[in-house]
């Protein structure tokens, strides 16, 4: 297990690296900044934002390794990558050429969750809670794995937008995920764990804080499936694991996604497609920062000082989900609470009142 977790990390490391030293010398290939205009970007220097690659590399790496060492779990470490494959493909394609059509892009990422759940079996199959005879019926199982699995995709790709926020929330969750598997006796999940954290933590080092490459679409699109993926055959494989663990464990990108749409279609009436300037970690860089390091501060300071805040928010639903693993009732319950503390934070953030100082 460890092997898989250094290989991912240097080739994922090395491979960030060369994109960063390459895009020096093929900006007008690797520089796509231009076409990444809008309320939702926060960096002044030109980056490239092709970090995924790197991430699909080391899992690639990984897969092989499984396959030369024989593992008994190789041919489920390679449907990972396949299925995966589609999913990255739409983001990376969007990094680079910045056309990419919303519906090709949804209908890839759809694409991987069909894979993973005929190739992989990975379905939700139960809530623990009294509707859960309709998972009896494969079509509903498979409309509501892929359904999530496309929603916690995109999740990933809402949060990413300051250095290190998205990977290391990524990592926080996949470090918990990996955990309740080691904990239940699945060598592949806990495998596939520790591989994807150590291929988050070589981009890491060179994304955090001072932002040389981004994880880009690709970068997100990709995490945000292997998230999904460990979770439903987690929770499907053991029946021990609640449903709500995973739930918990990511509710941070999954109700900034949900209140994300409701803010957008409800409370500002435009559609729910169209990126705005209102999400949590905007706004904490917009207002909070602005408070901490003053208003004249350089623009790379405050874009790492963001991630940070957003880290602990995310440990909030991280730390009891490990806790509470296996308790339904009590995940739920937790479930509320964080959503209550999350609207909490996001008002007194939007209105802060005499905390702050314009």
């Amino acid at each position: 297990m460890i092997l898989y977790g250094l290989i991912a990390f240097f080739i994922s490391l090395f491979v960030s690296f060369s994109i960063i030293l390459l895009s020096r010398r093929k900006r007008d290939i690797l520089i796509t900044d231009h076409l990444h205009k809008g309320p939702q970007k926060f960096h002044s220097r030109p980056t490239p934002r092709i970090g995924g690659l790197g991430l699909l590399l080391a899992l690639t790496s990984a897969t092989l390794l499984a396959l030369i060492k024989g593992e008994s779990f190789r041919w489920s470490f390679l449907a990972v990558t396949v299925t995966v494959f589609p999913a990255f493909v739409a983001g990376f394609l969007e990094d680079l050429k910045g056309k990419l059509s919303p519906h090709l892009r949804m209908f890839l990422v759809w694409l991987s969750g069909t894979l993973a759940f005929f190739l992989l079996d990975a379905r939700i199959v139960r809530l623990d809670l009294p509707i859960d005879f309709i998972f009896s019926s494969v079509i509903v199982s498979y409309f509501f794995t892929v359904f999530a699995m496309t929603g916690l995709t995109n999740a990933i790709n809402i949060i990413d937008g300051f250095n290190g926020l998205a990977s290391m929330v990524a990592m926080l969750i996949i470090l918990a995920l990996g955990y309740v598997s080691y904990k239940v006796g699945d060598y592949f999940l806990a495998t596939l764990s520790i591989t994807y954290v150590s291929a988050l933590a070589g981009f890491f080092i060179l994304n955090y804080p001072n932002g040389l490459i981004f994880l880009g679409d690709g970068g997100a699109y990709l995490t945000g499936l292997v998230i999904g993926l460990i979770s439903v055959l987690l929770v499907f494989s053991h029946q021990e694991v609640s449903p709500w663990f995973p739930f918990l464990a990511c509710v941070y990108p999954i109700f900034e996604t949900l209140f994300s749409i409701y803010r957008k279609k409800f409370l500002r009436g435009i559609s729910p497609f169209l990126p705005d300037g209102l999400h949590l970690h905007m706004l904490v860089y917009l207002r909070l920062t602005k408070w901490l390091l003053g208003p004249d501060a350089d623009k790379v300071k405050r874009n790492s000082a963001t991630s940070p805040f957003l880290w602990l928010l995310c440990l909030l639903g991280v730390g009891p989900a490990l806790i509470f693993w296996n308790n339904t009732s009590i995940l739920m319950v937790l479930s509320l609470i964080f959503v209550i503390i999350y609207l909490y934070l996001y008002w007194k953030v939007l209105m802060p009142g005499w905390i702050f100082r314009n």
